[in-house]
Parts: C-alpha cells; structure tokens; sequence
C-alpha cells in the first residue's frame, strides 16, 4: 500500500584518515558484530598543518573506494579526521549558539586557528566540578578544509552526516569491539595511550565518562627506537602512577612503534590490552566478509571502527556537523524492521509518520460513520417506542372515563393498576410476538410484576441469541436484564447434552450433523419452581398455562412457554 524508499537495509560507511594508514572504508554489520566490506586507499595527511596534504589525492582515493566497494549513491558517509584541537570548558547552562561562540573563541587561541575560523563540535561529559556547571568536551577543525570536505563527499554523491576527531572515535570503536565492556558495566577507571607518528595521547575514563585527556607531542622518527619507547613508557608510568585506573589499553597507529612491545616495557603492574593498528597487527579487531586487499584488514583502525557505528551507545560523539542542515538527514540510530537491521533517518521518520496518520484518519472516519449510523438507528427505535408508549397512554386515559363494576370490583381501577404499573411488561409481551429472530426458540418465559423477568431459548448462533437481546433491550432500555447463561447443547455428532432438551430440538428443521445449537437464559431474577402456584383458591401449573391460560394481572407471577415452539424456517 506504501512503499518505503527508505525501508530497505541501509549501511552508513565510516571513512577514517590515520597518517600511515592512509584513507579506511568500513562498512559494518553492527547486529552481527562484523565488517561487511573493508577498503583502504594512500592518502597523506600534513602534521605541520594538521590537514590533508593534497585535496585532489584524497578525492580520488574517496571515488576509488566507492567504485571498487561498490557503494551505493546517496549513501551516508560519516569522516573521522586526525585531532587538530581537542579541550575541555566548564560552562553554565547556555544555548547552543552561545556554547558554540565560547567554545569557538576559545579554540581560536590555538596555533592552527590564528589564521584560519574554526568549527567546532562537542558534547556533555562528566561533571567533576564542584558546581552545577555542564561539562563539556569539545574540537575543532579548520573550516575551509571542513567546506573542501563537503564538497567532495557531495560530488562523490554521498550525504555526509558528520565529522568527527579520531579521539572519540577511537574510544568508540573500543566499545564496539567489546574490550572495555567490563569496565562500562562496572563504571570503573582505565586508560588509553593513543600512539600516532607525531604524538600520543592519555584518556583517565571512568565507565563510559571522559575524565580528562592529555596530548604530548612527540617526533617519533627524531629519536632512535628504543629513546621513542623509553620517552613513551616515562611520561605515561607517571600519569598511571598519579590516577591508578583498572585497566590499560594501548593502541599503536604508527609503523614505528608496536603496542605489544610497548605493553612489555610500561611499569604497570594490573590488566594492559594492547592494540596494534600497523604493520605489527596479528589479528583484525572484527571479523571481515570482504575487503579490497585481506592483507590490511589486520592493521585496521579502531578510529574506522569507531565511524562506521555513527550512532554508539558509547554516548562519547564530536560531530562538528550536527548543526548543519545539509547533515541533519543522517541517521538517528538502528533497529530490527521486517527481520533486517534499518538505519532509521529522517526521511524514513517522515513516511512512517504520514502513513500512521493516514491510517489512524480512515479508522476514526469509518469509526465515525459506524457511530453515526448506529446513533440514526438507535433515534428511530426510541422514536417508534415513544410513539408505542403514546398510543398506550391515550387508551389508558380514555379507559380511566368508563365506570363499569361487575360484583362490587371497579373496572377503572384494575385497568389503571395494570396498564400504569406494567408497560415494562406490556412491552416485553410485545417483543414475543414481534421481535425473535427466525433461528432463536423460547422455551420458557418468566415476568414478575412488570421488571423481574427471566428467558430460556435455544438458538443457532450466538449472533441470533444477541439479536434478541438486543431487541429485548430495545424495547426497554432502562432494564436491567443481562446475558446470565449461555452454553452449547449439542456434542459434535448433533446429540443434545440434555434429554429434555434433546426431546425439544429433535423437531426442529436443522442439520444435526453439522448445525450446533446453544441455550440461553437472558433475565435479571431467577425462574420459579416447577411447582404448583396459587391464586385465590385455584392452582395450576405449566402444564395448565400452555393449554389454558389464566386471566391473570400482569402483576402476577407467570411462568409460560413461548408459543414459538417451531423453526421458522
């Protein structure tokens, strides 16, 4: 009835730049924890200038992925850059356009920004102050690379949903990988050494909180081994020493320094993962379906990792774009639809929510018509009811002139005491003869003094047996009757599970071998007793009203058959 351009399974591609690595691809099953394709091409990265070092290079590596992965057009791509500013501000509870003009004002203080207007990105992280402040976690990039970006990406035909520092990403693609799972669940303090070729970075984490992080530069190529390691091992002992987290994890993304290696060398006496994304890799983080070249799977990053999982439940996200409208159709997160993982966007919000409105606008609509048709019908029986009631009250007062006395009894009286204190009765008389469905028998009929009355059937379907109720209610809305009883008399080869019952139905014009036949008890009393009655000084007894009838008020007691004693069909 509708169709969905978004319903089909979707991927989002995460590109990562990591100097050494080149430019990452990463297409990512995140349901099945897999990589769907993985693909890398060279592009080089400036560290004087922290930027891409040749725009044109980077765009064609960007247009070979997408040709040889066999991306499709209008995917959405999200791209984690190389750090270029990375800080912390404590901050007041401000609007975003005023927490976007602190942390850009600040972030122009920095070497890499005194020409050239940042963009910034950031998000709430835990709160250390003693105040009430928010405290956030923010980055910037330059803007006109981040503009070079854009268009790039939007020549390639891909929607880029955000950029994004290596930093977070990296941190994210731990959690996807599941090695900090332990130490989210139980909120307990570890680190990360982050080794790049030019620097290194140390996170104090608590849970899934970003305490602090502390950037050293560090020119690995202008040491020899041994120094670089020793440089490393010095500064980040002391830093473990001062804060003692649980857990340690180093990861390597440079060629000249191994994580393993490094793992051996640190002064740290409690749990050390170490991660290799370089020539020293063994083992890739997740397993791969395909790839460009199954020799770089093992070195990939955990920054690529960290791009493709656009929405991680690691809550730790700078991207930069989450203000821009171009990027605002990126995706919000992922979930289970018709049996495959959907990224769920924007424009995949909007058709749902045009098609639950359209839906629910027809249902209230025919709803509406029912309720309207039923309120016409439900006006003409009370009118007709009213019109019964009206005739019934003339006679009544035309009754009430004529004086007529047989043995000292005034007539007058007696029709007045029958007619006034029994139209309820009357009317339920009325419905015997007028208003039984074709498939519906009475067998018995009880009413007490105009109100307490009580009727036992036999019908063909519950359907019949309602019908009748309803009309018994229709001729009297105010009572109180209900349903009370309501069972199956016949077992599947047509018997009747009662013999008096049996003896009823066996002339009945059906086909016991397939027909199923129900009995039924609408009433608001119970039946009296099969016993003798008394009035005045005669008796009778159901046997007597079936052959004759007394000449009884309303008011008294009765318990008849119903004369519909044969199908009416």
């Amino acid at each position: 009835m509708f169709n969905f351009s978004n319903s089909k399974k979707q991927n989002v591609v995460g590109f990562s730049i990591v100097p050494g690595l080149g430019l990452e691809a990463v297409v990512l099953d995140k349901a099945r924890g897999t990589v769907i394709n993985y693909g890398r091409k060279k592009v080089d990265y400036n560290f004087s200038q922290r930027n891409i070092q040749n725009y044109s290079q980077f765009k064609n590596a960007l247009l070979e992925l997408i040709s040889e992965m066999k991306i499709p057009p209008k995917s959405y791509a999200y791209l984690v850059l190389p750090n270029v500013y990375f800080d912390f501000m404590d901050m007041a509870n401000c609007s975003d356009n005023e927490i976007n003009m602190a942390l850009t004002s600040t972030a122009e203080e920095f070497y890499s920004f005194k020409k050239e207007e940042p963009v910034v990105g950031w998000c709430d992280v835990a709160n250390i102050s003693s105040t009430n402040n928010r405290r956030l976690a923010y980055c910037a990039f330059q803007r006109s690379d981040v503009e070079e970006i854009k268009q790039i990406f939007a020549n390639a035909g891909l929607q880029l949903a955000g950029i994004e520092t290596a930093y977070s990403a990296v941190l994210k693609g731990l959690n996807l990988v599941g090695l900090i799972r332990d130490a989210v669940l139980m909120n307990s303090s570890w680190s990360a050494l982050l080794i790049n070729t030019n620097s290194y970075a140390i996170f104090q984490m608590e849970g899934k909180n970003l305490l602090s992080c502390e950037e050293i530069p560090l020119a690995i190529k202008s040491f020899s081994t041994a120094e670089a390691y020793e440089a490393i091992v010095s500064n980040a002992s002391q830093f473990l020493s001062d804060n003692g987290p649980s857990q340690l994890y180093i990861i390597s993304q440079t060629d000249d320094i191994s994580a393993e290696e490094l793992k051996k060398l640190m002064r740290f006496d409690r749990e050390t993962i170490a991660i290799d994304s370089n020539r020293f890799s063994k083992k890739s983080l997740l397993d791969v379906r395909a790839a460009l070249n199954f020799n770089e799977v093992n070195s990939m990053s955990l920054a690529a990792l960290g791009a493709a999982d656009i929405k991680s439940d690691f809550g730790l996200t700078l991207n930069i774009l989450n203000n821009d409208p171009n990027a605002s159709m990126g995706v919000y997160f992922t979930a289970p639809i018709f049996g495959q993982m959907t990224e769920i966007t924007q424009a995949y919000v909007q058709q749902v929510t045009l098609t639950l409105s359209v839906i629910l606008l027809l249902v209230f609509g025919s709803l509406y018509g029912v309720v309207s048709m039923l309120n016409g019908t439900n006006e003409k029986e009370i009118a007709s009811l009213n019109q019964e009631i009206s005739r019934l009250d003339s006679l009544i007062k035309a009754l009430e002139k004529v004086e007529i006395t047989e043995d000292g009894i005034d007539m007058t009286a007696i029709i007045d005491e029958v007619a006034m204190d029994n139209v309820t009765a009357i009317n339920f008389y009325d419905s015997i003869s007028t208003d039984i469905p074709k498939n519906v028998w009475l067998t018995k009929y009880y009413n007490k003094q105009g109100t307490k009355l009580a009727i036992r059937g036999v019908a063909e379907s519950i359907i019949d047996i309602y019908e009748y109720y309803k009309n018994l209610r229709i001729v009297s809305p105010q009572s109180d009757i209900r349903l009370t009883e309501l069972k199956v008399i016949t077992d599947p080869n047509g018997k009747a599970s009662d013999a008096d019952v049996e003896k009823f139905i066996h002339s009945l014009a059906i086909d016991k071998d397939v027909d199923r036949l129900y009995s039924f008890v609408i009433s608001n009393t119970e039946f009296l007793p099969d016993a003798p009655k008394t009035r005045g000084k005669n008796t009778y007894n159901e046997a007597d009203i079936l052959s004759k009838p007394p000449a009884a008020s309303l008011n008294e007691e009765i318990e008849q058959p119903s004369g519909q004693m044969r199908p009416a069909r």
